[in-house]
């Protein structure tokens, strides 16, 4: 597909680029040698990139482009689903623990990554879950959940992405636009197609 101007990366530009499939066994082998190989493709683009600049009679001094290139770290931040969990229970309707469909009281509460920071550091509204202390922090951990346990949060999940982000439109924009850009969901804006991507 040739492109000249501006382009929007939508789902339908990038399916009109064809697919990239990767064989499960080098998958895992690129997420468990990651801390090596990510540093050998940034000093290779590091490289090209020099090479591009000297082609082109621009200056780069050494380091320059490697700096430019530092992956910044997402901020590992639940405090947003805190407070809607807070004002939740304040309101007499109290989360439940998505894990083991227990009603949570404020001691009780933490806010779990459904799949796990450790696996994808993934902030976004519609993988910030409400669970209970015990189970988050012993039983779940930084796993990812099986397809078993997934199944059995379903109703929680949904009563809980309905509670926490229907309740304001620009906390419902925000779920809605990071699920489109997360979750292989279509157009469907609705909790159960967002539930499947997940």
């Amino acid at each position: 597909m040739r492109v000249s101007g501006a382009v929007m990366l939508t789902p339908d530009v990038l399916s009109a680029w064809d697919y990239l499939s990767v064989p499960e066994p080098l998958w895992r082998t690129l997420l468990r040698l990651g801390a090596w190989i990510e540093p050998v493709l940034v000093a290779e683009l590091a490289r090209l990139i020099r090479g591009y600049a000297v082609r082109m009679g621009r200056a780069s001094p050494p380091g320059d482009v490697a700096a430019h290139l530092v992956w910044q770290e997402s901020a590992r931040d639940t405090a947003l689903a805190r407070f809607v969990a807070a004002r939740l229970a304040e309101a007499g309707t109290p989360p439940f623990c998505v894990w083991s469909n227990t009603p949570l009281r404020l001691d009780t509460l933490d806010i779990d990554h459904g799949l796990p920071w450790s696996a994808w550091p993934c902030g976004d509204l519609w993988n910030l879950f409400p669970a209970l202390r015990r189970v988050n922090q012993h039983e779940k951990r930084d796993r990812l959940p099986s397809a078993a346990a997934l199944a059995r949060a379903r109703e929680p999940v949904l009563t809980w992405w309905r509670a926490a982000w229907d309740a304001d439109a620009a906390l419902a924009d925000r779920f809605w636009a990071e699920a489109r850009a997360a979750l292989p969901i279509a157009a469907d804006t609705s909790y159960e197609a967002a539930f499947t991507g997940l």
